[in-house]
């Protein structure tokens, strides 16, 4: 998740815009490690520090090392997603906090626009799909437990903040398109997630939390507005939105098709 500061006092110097600037933004996540690492010694990014090794001993303690190590990585490698966005349209952004057991955020300024902030809001789930990507590369190469466990625990928390409702990524992003279109992208994303044999719990989850928002939020989502951002630019989004769902969701499938071999040889 991402959390908005306020814009800052000097004018952001101009920077790529749109999709070009988000996937150049995740594309420097290994160049700009080396920057984020001498950042992390500021007294904000050190709290935020301090804040991760806290919730990485915590999961380790409750869910023993080998899973409380990968959960805790999931969570950092999405919030720098947010970090690098916010950074790649110059905007201030402060250090994730990472809450156990909760989760985490990462407060940055405001964008200039409602494009620019679904963006941002989905470069985290991005982030977290290209680590479930590499993990399922890596398991299914090496046979290794670890490495498909490290795909699916990413593929499933991502899966999940992409799902329409606020606080949660997908809540902002859904806001950006249009937030009653969820009607139409509940059913859609239950009958693709059938196809591809996406294990019922996720599943349930997407659908029930879509649910609940729709019953609690129905005509706030109605009255509200998208006047900061025209149709071309509402249609990306959606298109990123969609497109990162499925591709979740064909990582999720990837991942438990041995298990749909071994039950139906």
């Amino acid at each position: 998740m991402n959390s908005d500061l306020q814009p800052p006092e000097h004018p952001a110097k101009k920077k790529p815009k749109g999709l070009a600037a988000l996937l150049a933004a995740l594309g420097g996540l290994a160049v700009k490690f080396k920057g984020l690492l001498v950042l992390f010694f500021h007294v904000p990014m050190l709290m935020g520090g301090i804040s991760f090794l806290a919730t990485l001993w915590l999961y380790g303690l409750a869910f023993g090392w080998r899973f409380g190590i990968v959960l805790a990585l999931v969570f950092l490698v999405h919030e720098l997603g947010h970090v690098l966005a916010f950074r790649n349209y110059g905007l201030a952004v402060g250090a994730p906090v990472f809450l156990p057991f909760v989760g985490a955020l990462t407060p940055g300024s405001t964008p200039a626009n409602e494009e620019d902030g679904a963006y941002i809001a989905l470069a985290g789930p991005l982030a977290g799909m290209a680590l479930a990507a590499a993990s399922l590369a890596i398991g299914l190469v090496t046979h290794d437990p670890f490495w498909m466990l490290a795909a699916n625990i990413s593929a499933l928390l991502n899966l999940f903040n992409l799902v329409p409702v606020m606080p949660l990524d997908g809540g902002r992003i859904i806001q950006a398109v249009w937030p009653p279109i969820v009607v139409i992208a509940l059913p859609v994303f239950l009958v693709v997630a059938f196809l591809v044999h996406v294990p019922i719990l996720p599943i349930a989850v997407v659908a029930l939390f879509s649910i609940l928002w729709l019953a609690g939020s129905w005509r706030t989502a109605l009255a509200s507005t998208t006047d900061g951002i025209g149709m071309s630019a509402r249609i990306r989004v959606g298109l990123a939105y969609a497109g990162t769902l499925l591709g979740l969701l064909f990582i999720e499938a990837r991942i438990h098709l041995p298990a749909m071999a071994a039950l139906h040889p």
